[in-house]
């Protein structure tokens, strides 16, 4: 039985039935996801935001959208091949969603490229930051751009022909590609693949200075493309770009060699099925056809782009140097008040426990407390969890020092986090060359928990610092993202978390913990207790309110456990950033639910749990969403937070980002979204909020005197 939670009356009359949920009572997995990168995309078309924030998101949303056709669209094309006709849980079936899927990304794309051209571009050219087409450019450029592809282009490239055995692998993933038509005495086709690693952006010399002017990458081989084929003559390439199927798994639970598997699936999807082809408008009805067959794509799949590219790399015109004026503002990180500067990261968390609020508190304490483990004498231990890291991890190096220094360091790097399966097996290899005992992650589940464990002997005792989290051990991402950290040395949390590495590294039994609950085995149930409880507080006529913080609700299970809560009578106000399969404000269902959405300059990423209680709140934080991968495909780990100011201030961020009506999106019970109507000048933005407060408290933190000087009467 949870915390506070009142037992069931075994005299009370059961009331009605359970109510039956119907298709009508959810929202598609897929369609919401797209609803979401659509409020992304609305902040692209923010007037209020400087040109190189909404260029930015603009980016944002293209690579949200890659990695969406190759994961989710991906998986339906597979069920839809094999003639599944089973039903989500509004009735659709997978071919039913595909269909919807395209119809929606087609209207999307339209849109992002309306902003892009039709504000963005414009806004970009007035205050010097052009993109110049071949036939604007003058004789010193173009020669200037001769040479750059003389050098650095042209030795790279590799035109293949498409006749031969290999042209279809040789379109890589989400890379540009050429296809022109070469003929003389005979016609063939010819591919030009363009390497991700040459710069997109090629600059030229601006004669009156203060300028940023480039030419893309395309339009330099275009220009230059007769220089592969001496004497012969060349039409004009058609430019295409395919999203392939990464839905491809291993079977870790009969894996041998995991890793040597793990390598053969990063193979494996460099040659999957194509998912969509984009062609630049432009390109002849020859080689559509062409780029068509070669790829093997039906023609729903087939997207005729009104524009450059793969506007992902709009991630390089945001951060171009010379601009700030067109940027916004920087938030400063600000060092955790709890802990005094300079001194050991053990001697602050002894001092009592440390919440963090990324990025508005800064990464470093956690850095700090695996860096200051590898070089404290006294640590024997250190045990981690590594999901995503950063491409030159503080974490990884501290982990392998503390290897080398003899320290007994366990790892389990999850080699199934997807789209950084090469990288963790780079750096597991260098965790194994230090000494480090490493564990590829747990057979039939992915490792999605966030927890350290450091084991320091102290007066001959044995003493556990902890620190458990809702994001990735990567400081470069927390910078971006906003997450929630305990830093803790509690007993039974220490005991709790040595239990969890023990089952997950050793394959020992697992036993209840008791503060924690883990996923697939009770963090479920834990919540759905407590769900439960504060329905049969309504029930009885207590008040009754729930609160949660999360990027996705999909689980239909939890979903139903809300309803029922909200026709019980309890408040619940949910702050989902993505996915979103609940419809509040059903008329007997979901009366008492709302749900806000934040999109800003940071991704929303923290997931926090707070239930009323009878007025003793219980908090959670979380490395799970309301998501049945996370409840029951993942190891997770929900953490109760304890320490009274720490559970005050989680009660904080929730309700101010409840009040959020400059950058909150309010769900209605049709599905869509809505920002407040309110005036500016009233306007709450909850990011800046917070922004402010860390400001205040660093500043009132730092002006507190030595000295207490006494008020006397005069």
């Amino acid at each position: 039985m949870p915390l506070n939670a009142i037992p069931p009356n075994p005299h009370q009359h059961p009331g009605p039935a359970k109510p039956r949920f119907t298709e009508e009572h959810f929202i598609n997995r897929e369609l919401s996801w797209l609803a979401f990168n659509s409020r992304v995309l609305d902040e692209a078309a923010r007037a209020t935001l400087p040109v190189l924030e909404r260029v930015k998101f603009l980016a944002i949303t293209a690579s949200n959208l890659d990695e969406f056709f190759m994961v989710r669209v991906g998986g339906l094309q597979l069920l839809r091949e094999k003639d599944i006709r089973s039903r989500d849980s509004t009735g659709l079936t997978p071919s039913q969603q595909w269909e919807q899927i395209h119809q929606s990304a087609a209207a999307f794309v339209t849109r992002q490229y309306d902003i892009l051209q039709r504000q963005l571009v414009p806004l970009l050219n007035e205050k010097g930051i052009r993109r110049l087409p071949a036939a604007g450019l003058t004789p010193a450029q173009r020669t200037h751009l001769r040479e750059y592809f003389d050098e650095h282009i042209c030795p790279v490239l590799s035109p293949v022909v498409v006749d031969d055995a290999g042209a279809r692998a040789a379109i890589p993933a989400l890379n540009l590609v050429l296809l022109c038509t070469v003929s003389d005495d005979e016609k063939r086709h010819v591919l030009l693949p363009l390497p991700a690693n040459l710069p997109r952006h090629v600059t030229v010399p601006d004669p009156d200075g203060g300028q940023f002017l480039y030419v893309n990458l395309e339009d330099v081989v275009t220009l230059f493309i007769g220089e592969f084929f001496p004497s012969e003559k060349v039409s004009t390439p058609a430019r295409f770009r395919v999203s392939r199927n990464t839905d491809i798994t291993v079977d870790d639970e009969s894996a041998f060699d995991l890793a040597s598997e793990m390598e053969e699936v990063l193979e494996a999807r460099l040659k999957s099925p194509a998912i969509r082809i984009e062609i630049e408008a432009g390109a002849s009805r020859e080689h559509t056809r062409i780029i068509r067959d070669l790829c093997g794509a039906k023609t729903a799949q087939v997207y005729e782009v009104p524009g450059e590219l793969d506007l992902r790399a709009y991630f390089q015109i945001a951060g171009i140097s010379g601009f700030d004026e067109l940027k916004v503002d920087s938030w400063d990180s600000h060092l955790s008040t709890a802990i005094t500067p300079g001194e050991s990261i053990f001697d602050a968390i002894k001092r009592g426990d440390i919440l963090l609020h990324h990025p508005y508190e800064s990464f470093d304490p956690v850095l700090a407390l695996i860096e200051e483990s590898a070089a404290d004498p006294s640590v024997v231990a250190i045990k981690q969890i590594l999901y995503r890291t950063a491409k030159n991890s503080r974490i990884i190096s501290a982990l392998v020092r503390a290897a080398q220094a003899g320290k007994h360091v366990t790892v389990l790097v999850e080699l199934k986090a997807r789209f950084d399966e090469a990288r963790n097996l780079e750096r597991a290899a260098d965790l194994i060359n230090a000494g480090a005992q490493i564990i590829y992650g747990v057979a039939g589940l992915k490792t999605h928990a966030k927890v350290s464990l450091v084991m320091r002997r102290e007066s001959g005792r044995m003493t556990r610092y902890m620190h458990f989290g809702t994001g990735n051990y990567n400081e470069s991402t927390a910078r971006l993202y906003t997450d929630i950290s305990l830093l803790t040395c509690r007993a039974e949390y220490g005991a709790d978390a040595s239990a969890f590495f023990n089952t997950v590294t050793g394959r020992s039994r697992f036993v209840r913990f008791n503060k924690l609950s883990m996923a697939p085995y009770g963090l479920r149930e834990r919540l759905l207790s407590m769900i439960r409880s504060e329905t049969e507080r309504a029930r009885q006529g207590e008040t009754a309110e729930i609160m949660l913080k999360m990027n996705a609700l999909e689980d239909r299970q939890m979903i139903e456990a809300l309803y029922e809560a909200s026709q019980a009578g309890v408040k619940i106000r949910l702050n989902v950033r993505g996915i979103c399969c609940l419809r509040p404000g059903i008329k007997g269902v979901s009366d008492n639910i709302s749900v806000v959405s934040i999109i800003d300059r940071y991704l929303e990423h923290a997931r926090i749990f707070w239930f009323r209680q009878g007025g003793k709140p219980a908090v959670f934080i979380a490395s799970a969403d309301f998501m049945n991968r996370n409840l029951s495909k993942r190891v997770e780990l929900l953490t109760p937070v304890e320490d009274k100011d720490a559970r005050k201030r989680l009660q904080h961020i929730l309700e101010v980002h409840f009040a959020d009506t400059a950058r909150g999106r309010v769900l209605k019970s049709d599905g869509t979204w809505h920002l407040a109507s309110i005036t500016a000048a009233k306007a709450v933005r909850s990011q800046e909020q917070f922004a402010r407060e860390m400001t205040k408290r660093t500043r009132q933190a730092n002006e507190s005197p030595d000295v207490l000087v006494p008020h006397t009467p005069k």
